[in-house]
């Protein structure tokens, strides 16, 4: 169990907003679906993730590498002329190996951006549950923010929410039952709004605890951010 007496707090914090506020080690979590993209993206064999905020910034630097991926949403549908859109599903389909990745997504790539205060960003879900709290575990930080990212980083998210619970339960030595939260889940308006664009597809791989075993590591290099993945032990 993390020692409570060098771990000061940790605390949830919500949307675009409260990214703005956050600090110490912010875990972004965006259940449907940015999180679990950039899992399974980096699980398939990608080189390094790419986010950025706008299509328009996507695009520019697709131009300046050509090799590179780009994957991406907007409202849950994939960008006209990208490669994939931003499905964790749709990443076990792609050839991934070595290839870098350009994303941009409606919510968790933008909260991304907006952690200015942040010390370190890290991204986590139900699939890097134990991972994530291992590795947070080692570093015994004084603070823990987790950040539900929330539908369009503007409403909260009842997956975001309840993960954020679940880690930080975790993390505490008080473990919830993902079987009944992810129950809530899927009777919440962010699985409907899966439902209704035809991507059920996905849930499968946002709701399963554990399919990972390293944690997603946002680190600045040359100016922009890239997403590596940080094995634990």
């Amino acid at each position: 169990m993390l020692r409570k007496e060098t771990c000061l707090k940790t605390v949830i914090k919500r949307c675009l907003s409260g990214a703005e506020s956050a600090s110490g080690i912010v875990i972004i979590i965006d259940v449907f679906r940015s999180s679990n993209t950039i899992l399974m993206l980096l699980a398939r064999g990608a080189a390094s993730i790419v986010p950025v905020a706008t299509v328009r910034e996507a695009t520019a630097l697709k131009k300046q590498h050509p090799d590179y991926l780009l994957a991406g949403e907007r409202k849950g549908i994939k960008v006209a002329g990208f490669d994939m859109g931003n499905s964790p599903y749709e990443a076990t389909n792609t050839d991934l190996v070595d290839k870098h990745v350009i994303l941009t997504t409606s919510a968790g790539t933008q909260a991304i951006w907006h952690a200015k205060r942040a010390e370190s960003i890290v991204v986590g879900s139900f699939g890097n549950a134990d991972a994530l709290v291992r590795m947070l575990r080692q570093m015994n930080p004084f603070l823990v923010t987790w950040l539900a990212v929330g539908t369009e980083g503007v409403y909260e998210a009842i997956e975001d929410e309840l993960c954020a619970v679940f880690l930080k339960g975790m993390l505490e030595g008080e473990p919830q039952d993902i079987r009944s939260l992810r129950v809530k889940i899927l009777t919440g308006e962010g699985a409907h709004r899966l439902r209704r664009l035809g991507q059920e597809n996905d849930f499968s791989y946002c709701l399963t605890a554990n399919m990972f075993t390293f944690v997603p590591e946002i680190m600045e290099e040359e100016g922009r951010y890239r997403i590596h993945k940080r094995i634990t032990s």
